[in-house]
């Protein structure tokens, strides 16, 4: 049977093609991804705006003709965090419906959370007896805390990229001060995050030596790929990556003292992430700080796959 979710996020918009019958028998066909920024100018209203509606649909009718192409006989397509708060999520589900065909399914904080954490144990090799997966949005970055590949607690934040960028980016580079104000509205929500997360163990299980800090989205796997120097990008040579606090503030140093346009010229970043890349990595940063990692596991796997895997899970195929 061929397959294929949407992703609709916050920054990007992703395309997942497969051919299944059960979890175990999955094997991709085509994925396609393009940074759409829906939740573009966002935060100044709690509004998507027209152009970043335009932008999207355009998107989703070329996604819509390679599902075609490819005859898939079922699609899922899912909205997360900016379509979850917008006051005209109605419309932007509307036009697109009418304007591709594509019935879109907005998902809690929750329901993205156990669908991502599905995805992600698809891409990492190795077992995993106890972990905290992150995934890192345009508009939202959720903590799962996990045993085996159960969830076992939950908490979202509105650690978005994008509204991070727009809210306290100003100059290019990036100023000290500018910098300041956005490492303190981070740590502000990651110190929260250790409270709520961890508030039922009795010690901070980030220190305990078997438990993985596992990382997934388009920060994380970018950082990924700038620390192996890959291009073109390759899924197969992310998956399970392991990358160091240490070297991620290599790089992030190193990406602060260059300009928007110097950044677009590291083949390792893709176009349009080279704003949203400073809030990312200071995100991973105080994440791996706050929690006390050392390293970090990396999962180009998510969401997409997630959905596929959760219409196998409930034989939601008809």
């Amino acid at each position: 049977m061929i397959l294929a979710s949407i992703d609709i996020g916050t920054n990007t918009t992703r395309l997942l093609i497969v051919e299944a019958n059960t979890p175990s028998s999955f094997r991709r066909i085509y994925s396609d991804r393009v940074i759409t920024r829906l939740g573009g100018g966002f935060s100044q209203n709690g509004r998507i705006t027209y152009d970043a509606m335009e932008r999207v649909r355009r998107v989703l009718s070329d996604f819509k003709d390679k599902i075609d192409n490819y005859k898939c006989e079922k699609v899922s397509a899912v909205a997360t965090s900016v379509v979850r708060e917008a006051k005209n999520r109605d419309e932007f589900i509307k036009k697109v419906r009418e304007r591709t065909g594509i019935e879109i399914e907005v998902i809690s904080w929750q329901e993205e959370a156990r669908r991502t954490l599905l995805g992600v144990f698809m891409g990492i090799p190795n077992h995993i007896e106890s972990g905290l997966v992150y995934d890192i949005g345009g508009g939202s970055t959720e903590f799962i805390l996990t045993k085996g590949r159960r969830p076992v607690r939950f908490f979202g934040t509105d650690l978005g990229v994008v509204h991070l960028a727009e809210r306290y980016i100003y100059s290019d580079p990036i100023k000290e001060d500018e910098y300041k104000r956005l490492e303190e509205e981070i740590e502000k929500k990651i110190l929260k995050v250790r409270s709520e997360i961890y508030c039922q163990r009795e010690e901070v299980i980030g220190y305990e030596g078997e438990f993985k800090l596992i990382g997934t989205a388009g920060t994380i796997t970018t950082l990924a790929a700038i620390d192996m120097d890959l291009f073109p990008y390759d899924s197969s040579k992310i998956n399970g990556h392991i990358i160091s606090i240490n070297r991620i503030n290599e790089i992030l140093n190193d990406l602060m003292s260059r300009t928007l346009e110097e950044r677009r010229d590291i083949p390792s970043i893709e176009r349009g992430r080279e704003d949203i890349i400073i809030p990312g990595s200071i995100i991973v940063i105080k994440t791996m700080e706050i929690l006390g990692f050392e390293e970090m596991i990396v999962s180009d796997f998510g969401l997409r796959e997630g959905i596929i895997l959760n219409m196998l899970e409930r034989g939601d195929l008809q």
